[in-house]
């Protein structure tokens, strides 16, 4: 028996962006739109709990460190 991955990460990003388009639509009403950021918000309230309960592995917070510098640059880029 093989391992089993129990999240598919591209099928996750995949429908968070296809929720982002949705909200930015300007043909989306915002009755609809704000219901979408709603679960959005309500996923990642759930998800981050899921973290904060996970425990820390080897390498963890050098590579959390690396992402937010990404993440930093990236927003600096704009």
């Amino acid at each position: 028996m093989g391992f089993k991955k129990p999240i598919e990460k591209n099928d996750v990003l995949m429908q968070m962006t296809s929720a982002y388009s949705y909200i930015k639509s300007p043909y989306s009403d915002g009755f609809t739109a704000w219901y979408t950021k709603q679960e959005l918000y309500e996923i990642k309230f759930v998800l981050d709990e899921i973290l904060k309960r996970c425990p820390e592995f080897s390498g963890e917070p050098e590579w959390l460190e690396e992402q937010n510098k990404k993440q930093m640059w990236s927003e600096l880029k704009r």
